[in-house]
This record gives C-alpha cells, structure tokens and sequence, in this order.
C-alpha cells in the first residue's frame, strides 16, 4: 500500500477584492476655464465662489475650489467658454447637486466638488467692459 499523504483542506480567502469599474454613463472631457457658482444656506443666506473646471461630461462637472459647497446641495453655476475668435465667447448655465467633495491636501492636489447636473443651457457669454 502506499501511504497517502494528508493535506488539510484549504480555507477560503477571507478579505476584499478591489474592482475598479467605471460607472459613469458619460464621456469626461478635461476642461479648464472659470467657473462661477452660488448656493442658498437652509437659513436664506446665499454664498458664492469661484473656481476652475477639471473635466466636464453632458450630466456634470468636476470644479477645482478651495471652498467647496457641503455634499447635497444644490448650486447654480456658469462656465465661462472662452473662445479664440473676438466677441464668440460662450458660457454653459445649469444648475446642479454637489455630489461628491474633495478637501484639497497640504501637499496634494487642489479640492474641490462634482456637481450632477441634468440639463445645462449653452449661451453667448455676457461680457463686461
């Protein structure tokens, strides 16, 4: 007879796969120009900031602030188009929900917020002089 060696049975791996899966219904484009947005306080106050788009989409965009709005709140905002050609400036107006914010680091990147947005208006920028 031959001897049969015992091996004890194998436990499952216990512990978390990591997928990355992008879950994003529309393309990001990287995007940077100004950006103007305001939002209300639940106690009637408005604020406003400035900032700088990183990618926008045909749902939303991504707004790099030092002062983002809190996650859930609703914004208006307007990009400001810039164009090469004199006078043929554009700007897109929606009005959005914060849905995600990213507190800018010491020594990282700039912050900033991801606004959803389900319909923007595309328009001949205002201009100033």
């Amino acid at each position: 007879m031959k001897a049969e060696s015992f091996a004890p049975p194998r436990r499952p791996r216990v512990g978390i796969a990591l997928v990355t899966m992008e879950q994003r219904k529309h393309k990001r484009y990287d995007l940077s120009a100004v950006v103007k947005f305001g939002w209300e306080l639940p106690n009637g106050a408005h604020l406003q900031g400035t900032g700088i788009t990183r990618d926008v989409s045909a749902a939303g965009l991504f707004v790099m602030t030092d002062d983002p709005p809190p996650r859930g709140t609703v914004v208006d905002f307007e990009v400001d188009l810039d164009t090469s050609r004199l006078d043929s400036g554009l700007s897109v107006r929606a009005k959005g929900e914060v849905k995600r914010v990213e507190i800018t680091g010491l020594t990282g990147p700039v912050g900033g917020f991801a606004v959803s947005s389900r319909r923007m208006k595309l328009s001949k920028a205002r201009t100033t002089l």
